[in-house]
């Protein structure tokens, strides 16, 4: 989202406390801290204590000590959008106050996402340029700041309104997408702006050894369904895009501007759609959230913090959900001022919390929830989307591979979903016939194997031998229950057989 007239939307990773941080890998992920921790008194702290970050967008006008002290990640909320930084051949102008920005949030130990790369709206000198333009504003911008970012978005807003299930049909999306020519509406030989703009960002990553992630973000995409119970077509087209491009894509930000707009209410659902996007091996992120005050019939006191409350208890308890950003600090200052749907209210670094305040610190505070190890029962039907059915990635996922059963102690399988060059890999560990309150498991990549990403475990190496362990909220298990890390990796997995050893 935007605070730029008209409906136009736009909007990290967290805070380095050191009980909470972690490098894993090739990126930043987020480790819980123990159960005994005490209670914290940001929602800063209590996000990190809780395994997530908790941000917020601002402007380099409204750097002030709430910022710091309150929040762990930053978005732009400006001044990362292409009609402020790019030329018309993908160069970079205008950089100052995203430096600013990305420097204020190094000197305090805070996250940033980069907001945005390819988008319809705000994008100024990038209009109707080509995707080789776009590619060449794409490596630009990872390359300015590389690790600085922690999370980019690269494709913002890419469907249609109304839940349609369609793309939109302006620039970027009316591309020639029949680049063979061979009149078909859109097969493996043809362009995708989506898919392509991934492409060159997972290229440039690659190249430079970032650690950044690289997202997409949308809105009117948070629920299984939307009102009525009727079937959220939006975020079924958004989740056919990440399954079927989902070595280029490593996270999805819902961005959650709640209203009373038919499709954008927040739904009993939004928990098992979050679980969904994390079954494939995906983080989820909240990006943008304000809540309208017409949700609570205008009440800003205990109707919208217990609205604050049930979107911030869903993302806690799904274990991929590893971050919430707030699309502004006070009310006052919101692009959608009139709804009040922010945490604050005053303005100008005098600020005042709102019940929803403190409704969303006690709920940090609570901790993790359970997460469900596999997907919903019982979602509704994905309808048809005008997504590539065979796209050009993605064979069928193979067949697990496990540890022989075990009595006590824990077993592992693991399923892969392999294409050409590389894989992800989601490993299951089960408890035996006793709770494990720790776990290890054990395997051995083949020659030219290697591990790139990594989520819900720590690991020692990244070829060869590799060992995963739990993390703060995974460790413990009960008898016959599970619980789930994966990986993601280039060259070939071949079959791996892990061994699985717990911790009585």
């Amino acid at each position: 989202m935007s605070s730029s007239p008209g409906r136009t939307r736009t909007r990290s990773r967290f805070a380095v406390l050191a009980a909470a941080t972690l490098l894993v890998g090739s990126g930043l992920t987020v480790q819980a801290s123990l159960p005994a921790a005490a209670a914290a008194d940001t929602l800063r702290a209590a996000a990190a204590q809780a395994g997530l970050f908790f941000g917020v967008a601002a402007s380099p006008g409204r750097l002030n000590a709430t910022v710091s002290r309150e929040f762990g990640q930053l978005t732009p909320e400006n001044d990362m959008k292409p009609d402020t930084i790019a030329n018309s051949s993908g160069g970079l102008q205008n950089t100052g106050n995203a430096d600013t920005l990305v420097n204020y949030a190094q000197t305090n130990n805070m996250l940033v996402r980069g907001h945005t790369m390819v988008w319809h709206s705000q994008a100024g000198a990038l209009q109707g340029q080509s995707q080789a333009v776009l590619n060449n504003f794409i490596g630009n911008a990872l390359n300015r700041w590389g690790n600085r970012i922690a999370y980019w978005d690269v494709v913002n807003e890419a469907l249609e309104d109304n839940n349609t299930g369609r793309r939109r049909n302006q620039w970027p999306h009316t591309m020639n997408r029949d680049a063979n020519g061979d009149g078909d509406t859109f097969d493996a030989g043809d362009t995708d702006v989506i898919r392509d703009s991934f492409i060159r960002a997972k290229q440039v990553v690659q190249a430079g050894g970032l650690t950044t992630k690289l997202c997409i973000n949308d809105y009117d995409v948070e629920g299984l369904t939307v009102q009525g119970g009727t079937p959220n077509r939006k975020a079924n087209a958004l989740y056919d895009i990440v399954r079927n491009y989902r070595q280029y894509i490593d996270c999805v930000g819902f961005q959650s501007h709640f209203n009373d707009n038919p499709n954008s209410i927040i739904t009993d659902d939004l928990q098992a759609n979050i679980q969904r996007f994390a079954d494939l091996g995906v983080e989820v992120h909240i990006t943008e959230l304000d809540i309208d005050d017409d949700l609570s019939n205008n009440d800003i006191g205990a109707g919208q913090a217990a609205n604050y409350r049930k979107v911030v208890r869903a993302c806690l308890n799904v274990a991929r959900c590893t971050g919430i950003t707030v699309w502004g600090i006070a009310d006052s200052e919101s692009w959608r001022a009139s709804e009040r749907g922010l945490l604050f209210t005053g303005g100008n670094g005098n600020y005042q919390k709102k019940a929803a305040y403190t409704a969303v610190l006690d709920e940090l505070n609570k901790g993790r929830g359970t997460s469900p190890s596999n997907p919903p029962s019982n979602p509704p039907s994905n309808p048809p989307s005008n997504e590539p059915s065979n796209p050009p990635s993605n064979p069928p996922s193979d067949p697990p591979t496990s540890t022989p059963p075990n009595p006590a102690g824990c077993t592992a399988t693991v399923s892969l979903n392999s294409w050409t060059g590389g894989f992800v890999a989601t490993v299951r560990v089960t408890a035996g016939s006793a709770p494990v309150s720790g776990w290890s498991v054990g395997m051995t990549l083949p020659s030219g194997a290697t591990v790139t990403n990594a989520w819900n475990t720590n690991r020692s190496g990244n070829s060869g031998a590799v060992q995963f362990t739990n993390v703060g909220h995974n460790g413990r298990i009960a008898a016959g229950q599970s619980a789930e890390f994966g990986f993601q990796g280039t060259g070939s997995a071949g079959s791996l057989t892990p061994t699985c050893t717990a911790t009585a």
